[in-house]
């Protein structure tokens, strides 16, 4: 009897302390579990708006001229603020001036706003065919800003109908133990280039001792167009004004000019006439 006692005290303290933890737990992901981030779904087709018209891409464009004018668009917002809102994926108009998503900053609830993005690079990868976008975004959660890495994206038109734009993770710190790693992807359907607009189903998950994340639909708006800023980029340089020389002769001296028509009759005289005047009566 001595013997059964201790054993099922044992098991009803084993029972109680997995009770406990399963409460304490019950609802949370484990920030210790390795996530994916979750791919937006493509979009049936990109609406691409120029010389206020909107049409699909496939319809007007090839591949090429969709990845030149998105080249375009970045590299004329370089080193400025792109306007980041939340949107309504079929009016295209802004619900919210921000984006925002959940996460659990260690044990701590929070929610995580970003309302704009410093475009710091654009650069062209050839051979890769990818257009490459570093962008720092003015992030904040419970109105504290972390210190975040700056965004290393790529661009890639693989379709008229298909344009994706991700990153590989980069570094915030969201708590004082260690850091945790933002992933974005940005799946576009639209594209203005009159009024430098892009729009996009989102997707951003953050893994580590912060953990989250929020889809969503959502607008980039540049503050420059996709058509050159500077007229002078694209007009061929002139040459060097020439100016008018005198002919010269054999001898090297200037040649005079005659004006007129040239004839062999030598100059008459004074005095002399060809034609004999009529006596006057």
């Amino acid at each position: 009897m001595s013997d059964i006692i201790p054993s099922s005290i044992k098991t009803l303290a084993l029972t109680a302390a997995i009770a406990a933890v399963g409460g304490c737990g019950a609802g949370l992901p484990d920030p210790f579990t390795q996530r994916t981030i979750v791919t937006p779904k493509a979009p049936s087709s990109v609406i691409v708006c120029r010389s206020q018209q909107c049409a699909p891409a496939r319809t007007n464009m090839t591949r090429e001229f969709l990845y030149n004018s998105l080249l375009n668009l970045f590299d004329n917002n370089v080193d400025s603020t792109v306007l980041i809102c939340d949107a309504d994926p079929n009016s295209r108009m802004c619900f919210e001036n921000y984006i925002q998503f959940n996460i659990k900053a260690g044990v701590t609830p929070a929610t995580v706003v970003v309302d704009s993005a410093k475009l710091l690079s654009v650069k062209l990868q050839k051979k890769e065919q990818i257009i490459s976008v570093a962008l720092d975004y003015n992030m904040h959660f419970n109105a504290v800003r972390p210190a975040c890495l700056s965004s290393k994206n790529a661009l890639f038109v693989k379709s008229p109908d298909y344009v994706l734009m991700e990153d590989t993770g980069y570094v915030c710190k969201f708590t004082t133990t260690s850091d945790s790693m933002v992933s974005t992807v940005f799946a576009i359907d639209y594209v203005d280039l009159d009024y430098g607009v892009i729009g996009a189903n989102y997707s951003f998950g953050v893994a580590g001792p912060a953990y989250g994340g929020g889809t969503g639909y959502m607008l980039m708006r540049f503050q420059k167009n996709a058509f050159p800023s500077d007229p002078k980029k694209f007009v061929l340089p002139k040459g060097p004004q020439e100016t008018p020389t005198m002919p010269t002769t054999a001898s090297g001296q200037p040649a005079q000019r005659e004006y007129g028509v040239k004839t062999d009759t030598p100059k008459l005289a004074p005095g002399q006439y060809k034609v004999t005047p009529l006596p006057l009566k």
